[in-house]
């Protein structure tokens, strides 16, 4: 243990550190979490509520009582083999732990320790919920998977993809996505089968279009784009003609 780590160590004031919080956390999570995927942020908790009492309350007044032993060796060594001397130590170190557990470590735990170490979960999880919703947004829809799908199939020569529960499963373990939302992707791009008097359900679907048209103008694929185009104005005209 370093000298800057001693003092505040001795008086129980790294408790308070949410930075040194932040680290057993994050240390303890990764830890666990590489030896058992399923781990939770409530499971780490637990541990650090456990490594709370069982090492650092333990280190803590263990290193006060062997430092105030060492001190009244050093004024009273010849009688410190005193069978006397040794059961009034033994009787000191009872009635100080429970001093310091009703007067330092109890209020230091439920005032300061377990506060901070909520707090930090809190914001933790929050975190863990933003970058969920960010990845979402990223990820392409349903129907713009179909749609880059249908295009890459097109340009191969192949037929359209049969709408069917045996086809959506494939389709589903392909890209990661949901089962249910597959066919109705499949029916607007090879049907133009969509609710007509939605404005918003319109405007979806040309942002989809829109979307899948940018994806391949990243990879500089002309031909793909105006088989986007064709296929827009496809459906948008039946959409009309309805």
């Amino acid at each position: 243990m370093k000298l800057s780590e001693v003092i505040p160590f001795l008086t129980f004031s790294v408790i308070a550190d949410h930075a040194k919080i932040e680290e057993q956390f994050n240390n303890c999570h990764s830890n666990h979490q590489s030896r058992f995927p399923y781990w939770s942020i409530h499971a780490t908790r637990r541990k650090l509520m456990s490594n709370f009492w069982y090492a650092t309350v333990f280190r803590h007044f263990i290193s006060l009582y062997c430092i105030a032993l060492l001190v009244t060796a050093l004024f009273n060594h010849r009688d410190w083999f005193n069978p006397t001397i040794f059961m009034v130590s033994v009787s000191l170190f009872c009635f100080a732990f429970f001093v310091m557990l009703f007067f330092i470590y109890l209020p230091a735990y439920q005032s300061m320790y377990l506060p901070l170490l909520d707090s930090y979960l809190e914001s933790y999880s929050g975190k863990q919920l933003e970058a969920i919703q960010k990845c979402k947004k990223q990820q392409y829809s349903v129907v713009v998977l179909m749609l880059i799908h249908h295009v890459y199939q097109k340009m191969a020569g192949l037929q359209p993809v049969l709408i069917n529960t045996g086809n959506a499963q494939l389709l589903a373990r392909q890209y990661g996505i949901s089962i249910k939302s597959i066919c109705p992707a499949l029916q607007l791009i090879q049907r133009g089968e969509w609710d007509r008097s939605s404005i918003r359900k319109r405007t979806e679907t040309l942002d989809d279009f829109e979307t899948a048209k940018e994806h391949f103008r990243l990879l500089q694929n002309d031909d793909a784009i105006l088989i986007l185009e064709h296929l827009q104005q496809k459906i948008l005209q039946r959409g009309a003609v309805a």
